[in-house]
């Protein structure tokens, strides 16, 4: 009995580490955070970072994310964002792919430009131009805390030349499709979590695609801030949301 009791354990706690195993090869490794290398940075210069950018190039991190292609399979791909917040984007898009939120592509600004990339629904993080509802103003994308993603599919209306992506129209709907944000969708719920807030509440002009990690208190340079959010709560049925296109 001892012997045959033995023997039991012995096969089970086997099992329970081919099974622990298993399930460490299936899970994607856990996306790494680094500085931006000597090529990068001479790839970013001149098309997603210029001197007089509110950030320097030292104040970036490159996150490299596994996600849910729109083929159904996994990819990898790197988002440049603030160090500060670098691993906080990891986490987030590890949350994305154990939903399999779909995401077309993942890939830095600079590889495509400003009309291309989001024509292309190309998801991307840091690059430095003035806010397109306020010139006035650095996006926060120019800070490296702000993520455009899925644009196609997400687009941003500009009042006055209408969507964007100029191909955008026929995906404006939040109907549930593929890769789309709407309050109801588990995307958006995890973005808010971790204190990121949505452009798709902007009063006339919803911008979709945009997610940016909230700071308050003052203005100007939005990491000298004091407040940090560290979690969002929605609140539906605001008078916000109800301004919004159908």
């Amino acid at each position: 009995m001892v012997q045959s009791r033995f023997r039991r354990m012995h096969i089970g706690a086997i099992a329970f580490a081919l099974s622990v195993s298993a399930m460490a090869q299936s899970k994607p490794d856990r996306p790494n955070v680094s500085p931006p290398s000597p090529e990068m940075k001479a790839a970013m210069t001149g098309k997603s970072w210029n001197p007089g950018c509110p950030v320097s190039l030292d104040d970036l991190s490159v996150v490299r994310v596994t996600y849910f292609g729109f083929d159904g399979q996994t990819h990898e791909g790197n988002l440049v964002m603030n160090k500060r917040f670098a691993d906080e984007t990891s986490a987030i898009f590890q949350e994305l792919y154990a939903i399999h939120f779909p995401i077309n592509q993942i890939s830095p600004y600079e590889n495509y430009g400003p009309d291309v990339y989001a024509e292309k629904n190309i998801t991307v993080g840091f690059y430095c131009r003035k806010a397109q509802d306020s010139p006035g103003e650095w996006s926060g994308h120019a800070y490296g805390v702000a993520i455009d993603l899925n644009p196609l599919d997400n687009p941003f209306l500009d009042a006055k030349e209408g969507w964007w992506p100029k191909t955008s129209a026929a995906f404006s709907a939040r109907d549930g499709g593929k890769g789309k944000v709407s309050p109801t969708t588990e995307a958006f719920r995890i973005f808010a979590r971790h204190g990121w807030a949505w452009g798709g509440f902007y009063v006339g002009e919803p911008d979709y695609m945009h997610f940016y990690k909230l700071t308050h208190g003052g203005s100007g340079n939005v990491l000298e801030r004091p407040y940090v959010a560290t979690g969002l709560e929605y609140v539906p049925g605001g008078a916000m949301e109800a301004a919004q296109p159908k």
